[in-house]
């Protein structure tokens, strides 16, 4: 059975797969739009991710780099939205 996780609670240079992009109340009436653009970006399910770096204390932003090639910056909220799976090595 594996653990999920909020990518905001995965460690610095942490590797997980993607699972699926949920809700985040914060965003209201917008939240189907950033998960439509978090998609359209490509954080889709089985899709590796990995945390780069984090802002101060951890709370964002997060560097993220996407299928091992491709980084981004994320706010919590939307790092909150992504939730994964970690790879154990």
């Amino acid at each position: 059975m594996s653990i999920l996780y909020s990518l905001n609670n995965l460690p610095q240079g942490g590797i997980a797969y993607i699972e699926k992009i949920v809700a985040n109340p914060i965003f209201g009436e917008q939240d189907q739009v950033v998960s439509r653009r978090l998609a359209d970006l490509g954080f889709s399910p089985y899709i590796p991710i990995k945390i780069i770096a984090k802002g101060w204390l951890g709370r964002g932003p997060y560097v993220v780099q996407l299928n091992h090639h491709t980084q981004f910056s994320l706010r919590r909220a939307e790092a909150e939205k992504i939730v994964c799976t970690l790879h154990h090595t």
